[in-house]
């Protein structure tokens, strides 16, 4: 499927995702590739209508992503999505 925004993934945010990834791997093989097809499908929702995702602060804005405890935290500039979190709803984001 092709996407109408670019999406732009902070080095933070990378880290996220890698931690979440290898962390729910280790808990279960293939759990974390789960976790990476739940991210997609919610960069996707995102990437079709980025402005429905309630504002948390500013411009930012976060989707929950379904069956983890995960929010990606993002805004939009021009053309482009810029995913700045993809954090642990049970910790703290700053």
């Amino acid at each position: 499927m092709k996407r109408k925004h670019k999406f732009v993934i902070t080095a933070t945010a990378t880290t996220d995702i890698l931690e979440a990834f290898e962390y729910y791997e280790f808990a279960q093989s293939g759990l974390g590739i789960a976790f990476l097809q739940s991210l997609n499908l919610s960069y996707q929702s995102i990437d079709g209508s980025p402005e429905v995702y309630r504002k948390v602060f500013k411009n930012y804005r976060q989707a929950k992503l379904k069956r983890y405890p995960y929010v990606i935290v993002y805004y939009v500039k021009f053309n482009e999505i810029i995913v700045t979190r993809v954090f642990n709803t049970y910790q703290n984001p700053i």
